[in-house]
């Protein structure tokens, strides 16, 4: 294992953070640890990088007890959501600045700058300053500058959050792709379901500094481990009392055995997609389907209809308090 996490706990005077987190996270794989605000990832990412020092636990890395050790010795590279990049030298210099630090040979230097360059697609941009690039350009920068030095780890917080959503989706797929060339070992925070889901090999949901699932994307939309990480991965509604997905709900204009009857009271049309609300004896449905498909039940306002649980779907009972 590439990061081995064991018993990590800390506590900001009466606030809990994180709380008895045990973690193994595999050597070259991308890794996102997705929650809700204040949930303790970042918290957790941090502690990796020996911004902050947990109250109890140990963190190895590569097999090396890190949990003491200060930043500069831990070979990991880190990149922020808000970069701060230095603003008077070129992209060129604010990536080789880890290398001169490190005085290693100028030639060494220059070689690997423009292996990085034409690694992040900036190459034609090497002499500019960074005031000059946009903000995607300037988190490739960034992403270039943490991997100059070879980093053992690579830790990301929110490095798309600050972006508009088409530049994010794009640096998302070039992340992706970025990885499968440098096999590094990443660990990336995000509180954005779609970005995980997307861009990670495994995901680890983090809540209330408790480590609530740990499984491949397709482990943790399928088979959510409770009502959390179902409702925090992806929409959900009701039906027979248990939460589902509303794709995963069919919709009948004729009765159907053991199906649920409602009336549909708001039709939405969004492209391709249709989403009705039916208002049943539980409750309001959401249900969410294609056009052709709407079509061919008479899908529309005060339509009178019966819902069933498509074949394999994943439902899960809601937690009850009390």
């Amino acid at each position: 294992m590439s990061i081995d996490i064991t018993g990590v706990s800390k506590s900001y005077g009466d606030f809990v953070a994180l709380e008895n987190i045990n973690l193994s996270l595999p050597k070259g794989q991308l890794t996102a640890l997705l929650g809700p605000s204040g949930g303790g990832k970042t918290t957790l990412l941090r502690i990796i990088a020996g911004l902050e020092s947990p109250d109890g636990g140990s963190v190895v890395i590569e097999g090396k007890d890190a949990t003491r050790l200060p930043v500069q010795k831990r070979n990991v590279g880190f990149v922020f959501q808000h970069y701060a990049a230095f603003k008077h030298l070129s992209v060129a210099r604010n990536v080789a600045f880890g290398l001169e630090i490190r005085k290693r040979p100028k030639a060494e230097i220059a070689e690997r700058v423009d292996e990085l360059l034409k690694l992040v697609h900036l190459s034609q941009f090497s002499h500019r300053l960074p005031a000059q690039l946009s903000g995607g350009q300037r988190q490739r920068m960034a992403l270039a500058r943490a991997l100059a030095v070879e980093p053992t780890v690579l830790l990301l917080d929110e490095p798309f959050g600050a972006l508009d959503a088409k530049v994010r989706k794009e640096l998302r797929d070039w992340l992706r792709r970025l990885h499968d060339e440098v096999h590094v070992t990443t660990v990336f925070v995000t509180h954005d379901q779609e970005e995980a889901l997307e861009v990670a090999d495994e995901i680890v949901v983090i809540n209330d500094g408790r480590v609530e699932q740990v499984g491949t994307p397709d482990q943790l939309y399928d088979e959510p481990a409770n009502d959390f990480v179902m409702s925090f991965l992806g929409e959900v509604t009701r039906l027979h009392g248990h939460l589902i997905r509303p794709h995963d709900i069919d919709v009948s204009a004729t009765p159907v055995g053991g199906g649920v009857p409602g009336s549909v009271t708001r039709v939405l049309r969004i492209g391709f997609e249709v989403r009705a609300t039916v208002a049943t004896e539980e409750g309001d449905v959401t249900v969410v389907m294609t056009r052709t498909h709407a079509r061919t039940v008479g899908l529309e306002q005060g339509a009178q209809v019966w819902l069933t649980a498509v074949a394999g779907a994943t439902m899960v009972a809601p937690l009850t308090v009390g």
